[in-house]
């Protein structure tokens, strides 16, 4: 029974738990994630599609509270972080479709079905795992790794108020308590 125990656990556990995370490679996740928009704004405008799509959101929500609570995170803490990141996305998205205005794209978008949502799923995935390794051994997410967070996010249309959204969203996430 006992080795059944142990064959089940490295089994549902991914390697990702177990290893320590450090604030660059969540950051950098995030980073990654947020890199996505502006082939999501360019699928759309080439589409005639709003930027905003609060169904898409919902699901978006949904599943990343029920991956929190998964993984130990209070699910209403990921909303909110989860809720900045969709702000911040859009603003994103909004900026570039200005952009496009006056200098439109002759590159051919990213499929947003097959390709872009997937990985935008799997990152926010991957976000939930890392800041749930991250919190389990560093207790929370320090203020004074703002500066870090700051020169880790570099996307061309993320403002320094973007970033501060995010930033305090993230420091907010809490583990769930142990019952």
């Amino acid at each position: 029974m006992r080795y059944l125990s142990i064959f089940f656990m490295l089994v549902i556990c991914s390697p990702q738990t177990w290893a320590e995370v450090t604030s660059k490679e969540l950051f950098k996740t995030i980073n990654e994630r947020l890199s996505y928009m502006e082939d999501v704004a360019l699928f759309k405008a080439q589409k005639s599609l709003p930027i905003e799509n609060i169904e898409r959101e919902k699901v978006v929500l949904d599943q990343a509270k029920i991956s929190a609570h998964i993984k130990g995170l209070d699910p209403a803490h990921i909303e909110d972080f989860f809720n900045a990141q969709i702000a911040v996305a859009k603003a994103i998205q909004f900026r570039y479709r200005a952009d496009l205005l006056s200098q439109p794209s002759v590159v051919k978008p990213k499929d947003l079905q097959k390709e872009v949502r997937p990985a935008l799923l799997d990152l926010g995935d991957q976000i939930i795992k890392q800041i749930m390794a991250y919190i389990k051994t560093h207790g929370s997410i320090d203020s004074t790794l703002f500066s870090e967070f700051d020169s880790s996010i570099n996307i061309k249309y993320v403002t320094t108020s973007d970033k501060k959204l995010l930033f305090g969203a993230l420091r907010k996430v809490k583990l769930l308590p142990v019952k």
